[in-house]
This record gives C-alpha cells, structure tokens and sequence, in this order.
C-alpha cells in the first residue's frame, strides 16, 4: 500500500531513546544459529539468536548487563515479570500514563528456551533496559542508550507554532492546551520543539511549561501514533492469524491484505483482569517493515470454561475491568501495534450494556493513543442481541460482522460455511441496525467443511479443511465441481470409507463473488479468518477487487 508509511507514526521518533540502531538492524533467516554477544564494543563470552525479527539474549545477562529493579526473572513460569506500579513509564498523555499504573498491575514476558539457553527478546525488552542493537555478521552488538530529551507542555492556553521562523511562506499548527512536546532547541524567546508524529515547529516560549523529563530516565515510552484514516473509496482487508501461545512467521509482502490480527491477547478466567501474554515484537516489526499495519485481537478467553460468567463478571466490576483494558491497552502498545480488535464471543444476552460499556472505555485511551479500534460480532439474528450494533459502532472505527458458520460443527445438518444469500443478509442486517457502511467489514471464511453423511443422511463428521487441503482433495478424487447458483459456490461429493463426503467449496468462485459485495453496498472491505487457511492466489483476488 502506497501510504503504509504514513498510516504509521515515522518510524522510530527521533526524540525516543530507541536509538536509529534499533530501526536498522538487519533481518535474517529464522534459524537458531548463534550469535555472539558485544557490549559497547566488547565481546561479553555469551551468545545469543535472531529469530522472526526477534534478538534473543540469555536471561543470565540481566543483572550484569542489563538493570532495571521493577523487573523479575522467573524461569520457572517461563517469563519477565514487569512491576509497571514500580516503573516510570509514559504513555500518550499524563491521563493515560496514570491509568496504567494505577490498573495494569505486574505484567508479564514470555522466555524463550532456545538450544537448552532460556532467552528473552530483546526487541521488546530494550527500552527497559536502555539497550539498543543491531546486528552485524554472525554479532550481536549492544549499546547503552544515553539520549536525553526534554519533555515539555502547553500550557494552560493553546498556542501557535511555526514550521519556520524566517520562510515567507509558514505552515501554522494550534498546539491544544495540555499538549505533550518535546524541545529540540532554544533561542532568547523560542522554542524549536518536535511532536509525538515527529514534526518540528517553532513557538514562543511564554505558552510552554518545561517539564525536565528525560527519556533515558523512563522505563517505557509509548508515544501517540499516528491513526490510520481510510480515504474515500479505499478498501481495506484484515486477515486474522490465530496464534495459541507462539506466533508464527510474519508474512511475507502481500498485495491482498492491509492489516494483519494475531490473537495475541486473552482474559484470564477468574483471574482478576489480568491478560495472558502471546505477542511477538519481532513479528510487528517485519510486518510493518513489509507493508502491514497490526491490530492485537484481544478475547474474552471465549473456548475457556467460565469465561462466559467471567465475562459478566468482569462488566460488572469495576476494578477488574479498569485492570482488563489497562493490560490490553500496555500489551498492545509494548509490542507496537497500530489497533486494537475486540473478539468477545459467548458473551451472555444481558451483557449487550457491559459490552458496549467496556468498548467505550476502551475507546477513551486507544483514542489517546492513535489506536484503531474495531470489534467483531456475529450476524445479526434474534439470538445474537449480546452485539448492540448501532452503540458499539459510535465507539469503534469498525465493526467486523462474522458472516459464516452458516453451518458450524454443532449443525444438525450439513451445509455451506457461508453461503452468498447468509453473507448479504448479514451486511444487510448491520446495516439496518446502525452500522455505517464506512465502518463494515464483511467476514470471509478461508476454510471449507467437509461433511460426511452415512446412508440415511446422518452426519459422522464435519472436519474444517484448508484452501491448500481442499485443492488436494479434489485432485486426489479427480473431482469436477458443480456451481450452485442460489448459494453461488461450488460443490461436490464423493465417496469415503465412511460415507458420502459432500463439500460447499470455499475458493476463488466464492471469494469472487463475496467480494463483489463490498463494492455493492460501499462497506469499508473485508475480514478473513484466518491467515494460515488461505492461499497465495487467493490473496491476489482481494488485491484485484478492493484495491
């Protein structure tokens, strides 16, 4: 995408004390090759590895070369315990600093055990330990970062400032009281100052409130981004990748998808609003280094027992859900990512309030922090009144409408995923109940079930396939499909050891024809579960008909 870069914040901020180092570190292939380990130079005897963008160091070097007292190695649970009440960390705004540290609690991140060496990334813990590397040859080479930049403030009047104090021609800004910048220089009377999406300006000194913060003094800096706006007639495509506890390889570019969503985030069941912790720093990187934004799809836990009287639970408790969002809000932004996707599923009928209730604060900060927020819900039928549609959709940028399972495991009988009638009835249904078209995303299945009936119809199986499986399927049974035009998808049957095996084919036909519906009824574009089920080619149709 042409704007990607500008969809992101520029890069690493230069007032960051992620040194330049950081941003320039070269990629290499995903093995476990060792690297040795350089300290300002010296060689430290120790090695470490470079793996999907991730450096991983051993945990033995914290405490000698690596400090920070707010954090704890515990080998035995496999992770760094960060104690964010015991650290100065500065987030987009004071509001939203001081509701981290007042909610968040100890957060957590994983080890990783690597040739029998138990490691931790050091992409994700390098402002902790005001540490930046980058990699030459078979090296590792760290540096003690030593920027200090001035953190200043507007004050209590909103002020203008200048790109330039001597061109004829100036670009002018209005600087909102309260306004975080930082400070480049000074003259006599003015200040070269920088903000949070890296411009510099020039303004008076009387409208600003020094501070004396310097970043090499903060534990964590999550500066605002730059929000991502969707352009009139652009269409978008975000391609969920299911991640349990280990996030696989980053993708390679893509033409067909904008955004990619690890399921990096879930609710501890009766865990007091704490968050378990999958995310990947390594893969935001090489995503956003190949052209993707990244939104973290958070979850209710939704396949674990209890969640769904958890979730109740959690709506209607103050403190565990100001905990919840608060370490959904700091997983999201330690690990980079450009929004945040809701996916609470099971969630009971009288929690419909709670849900849009937690969306709305959720909203507040991700506001505050240049996040795109969306949610996910299910079409709208009678017996999915938990999704107040056209609430939810005054606090989100998107709502993503999971138009398939027509036909899901627990189906009496067999039957399409996602037929085309079920999909437009779906955007239809959202529509009408409030969503702006400018906010749907159309769900589009990647798997196809494939059902096996015995001699009087009764289904012995249902198990979901691939695209790349079903390909196989059909050439092993030498299979000619047959197009259903009221579904508009192809079919087949055949005959297993089982029974009579009978498929509606999620394929290049169905896509095609369900992406002739964004265009249709103008919605925002599409969303895909999920990455890994799809295939190369079929990428190349979202490409084709949404950008």
């Amino acid at each position: 995408m042409g704007n990607t870069e500008k969809r992101r914040m520029a890069a690493v901020l230069l007032l960051c004390f992620i040194t330049i180092l950081c941003s320039i570190h070269l990629v290499f292939a995903d093995t476990n090759d060792s690297y040795s380990i350089y300290y300002d130079g010296r060689s430290t005897g120790q090695h470490g590895y470079y793996i999907k963008g991730n450096a991983y160091l051993p945990v033995s070097m914290i405490g000698s070369y690596f400090q920070n007292n707010a954090v704890t190695v515990d080998t035995q649970n496999m992770r760094l315990i960060l104690n964010l009440s015991a650290m100065n960390i500065m987030m987009a705004d004071d509001e939203t600093t001081s509701f981290i540290k007042a909610h968040a609690g100890s957060v957590y991140v994983p080890l990783k055990k690597i040739d029998n060496t138990i490691c931790f990334s050091l992409n994700v813990m390098q402002q902790f330990f005001h540490t930046s590397y980058n990699i030459s040859g078979s090296s590792i080479r760290l540096k003690a970062s030593d920027e200090t930049v001035s953190s200043a403030k507007v004050g209590s009047t909103p002020i203008t400032a200048v790109s330039s104090l001597f061109a004829e021609t100036k670009n002018t800004v209005t600087l909102p009281a309260g306004e975080q910048i930082f400070i480049e220089e000074e003259t006599a009377n003015y200040y070269k100052i920088s903000d949070f999406d890296g411009n510099i300006y020039y303004t008076e000194k009387k409208g600003i409130i020094t501070e004396n913060v310097t970043l090499a003094n903060v534990d964590f800096y999550a500066p605002r981004k730059t929000k991502y706006k969707q352009q009139a007639n652009e269409k978008i495509n975000v391609a969920w990748q299911y991640v349990s506890e280990v996030t696989p390889d980053a993708p390679a570019k893509t033409n067909g998808i904008d955004i990619m969503a690890p399921t990096w985030f879930r609710l501890i069941v009766e865990g007091g609003g704490a968050v378990t912790n999958s995310g990947d720093k390594g893969y935001s990187d090489l995503c956003h280094q190949r052209g993707f934004m990244v939104w973290a799809t958070i979850t209710n836990n939704m396949n674990e027992t209890g969640s769904t009287n958890f979730t109740t639970k959690m709506f209607a408790n103050d403190s565990i859900q100001k905990k919840a969002i608060a370490q959904y809000l700091f997983y999201s932004c330690l690990y980079d990512v450009d929004g945040i996707n809701i996916d609470f599923e099971d969630v009971k009928d009288a929690d419909a309030d709670g849900l849009t209730a937690f969306t709305k604060e959720l909203r507040y900060y991700t506001e505050k922090q240049g996040l795109n927020l969306s949610i996910d819900t299910l079409v709208p039928k009678t017996w999915t009144i938990e999704y107040d549609r056209d609430a939810l959709a005054k606090h989100v940028d998107y709502i993503a409408v999971m138009s398939y399972d027509e036909h899901y495991a627990g189906s009496t009988i067999p039957g399409s995923v996602s037929s085309l009638p079920f999909v437009i009835d779906a955007i239809e249904g959202c529509l009408e109940e409030g969503v702006p078209p400018e906010k749907l995303l159309m769900g589009v299945p990647l798997y196809t079930r494939v059902w096996v009936v015995d001699g009087n119809g009764k289904i012995i199986s249902n198990t979901a396939v691939t695209m790349t499986r079903m390909n196989e399927i059909l050439l092993e049974n030498n299979l000619t499909p047959t197009y259903l035009s009221k579904e508009m998808q192809n079919y087949v049957e055949y005959q297993t050891s089982s029974g009579t095996a009978k498929v509606w084919i999620e394929d290049s036909t169905s896509i095609t024809n369900r992406l002739s519906l964004v265009s249709t009824y103008d919605i925002a574009g599409s969303a895909c579960w999920q990455f890994s089920q799809g295939t190369s080619e079929i990428w190349q149709l979202f490409d084709r008909y949404l950008h």
